[in-house]
């Protein structure tokens, strides 16, 4: 049989904003079911790069393909129809509308005929999983504004699988996390890849992007390490724990375990 693509490649990126590279030749992959870090300092070129393989962003050069098509010339719209889903580092959720109704309005969305009442077994189905898997029901009916950062990124991620994704875009959803968050917030990434998945269909391609290099380690398989807009290294977390590099660009002396 032949090897199934990536669900998601990335060749040869590069962006300019005026004079400035912003991407120099960047290129990544996201095999499916897995998780794969895309880390590096304040300005390396994370953001952009996921506003390119989101369709905010256009690229002077390269090629984004997602599950094998070039999507390269898609608009936002029709790459979050395929199954590309994504967070924010800042949340961006339905503060006046409740926990469980933000997941409703996300899965109504982004389902054919979802907002005209089509498939409400499916919607009420989707919507009861990804509130169990992230222990959302004991703040259904709150109000999403009155939520704690941590429970606001668990709301934002279920916001994102309630669409059904294919490919999970996480921009910095450790953030503002305390140490106990962090961990709920790493299980429940682990979960969603499990191989141990009766429908490995059911398991997202995860793209992370974050800052707390102890997230990152447990999580990821792979890492690719972008600087000044390119990319610097790619290997297992081991690999990058030990580049030196990578350490001198970004790590440091600091501790990740």
């Amino acid at each position: 049989m032949p090897a199934e693509p990536p669900a998601l490649s990335a060749e040869n990126v590069s962006v300019r904003f005026g004079g400035l590279d912003a991407l120099s030749n960047v290129s990544l992959h996201v095999p499916p079911g897995r998780i794969v870090g895309l880390i590096g300092p304040n300005g390396a070129g994370k953001t952009t790069m996921f506003n390119v393989l989101t369709g905010l962003q256009a690229a002077h050069q390269g090629q984004v393909l997602f599950r094998g098509a070039d999507i390269s010339s898609w608009p936002p719209h029709r790459r979050g129809r395929a199954g590309i889903a994504r967070t924010f580092q800042r949340l961006a959720l339905f503060t006046r509308m409740t926990v469980h109704d933000n997941l409703v309005a996300s899965w109504e969305s982004s389902h054919a005929g979802g907002v005209l009442g089509r498939g409400r077994a499916q919607r009420r189905r989707r919507v009861t999983e990804v509130m169990e898997l992230l222990n959302l029901w004991p703040v259904a009916d709150r109000l999403a504004g009155e939520l704690s950062t941590g429970q606001g990124r668990m709301v934002e991620l279920g916001r994102a699988l309630c669409t059904d994704p294919h490919l999970l875009l996480l921009d910095e959803p450790g953030s503002g996390l305390d140490a106990n968050e962090t961990a709920a917030f790493s299980r429940v990434l682990r979960t969603l890849v499990d191989p141990s998945s009766d429908d490995p269909s059911d398991r997202p391609a995860v793209l992370l992007v974050e800052h707390d290099m102890a997230l990152v380690m447990d999580v990821c398989t792979s890492l690719t390490v972008l600087d000044f807009g390119k990319v610097i290294a790619t290997g297992t977390p081991e690999e990058i724990r030990h580049n030196e590099l990578v350490r001198a660009a970004y790590l440091g002396d600091a501790s990740v375990t």
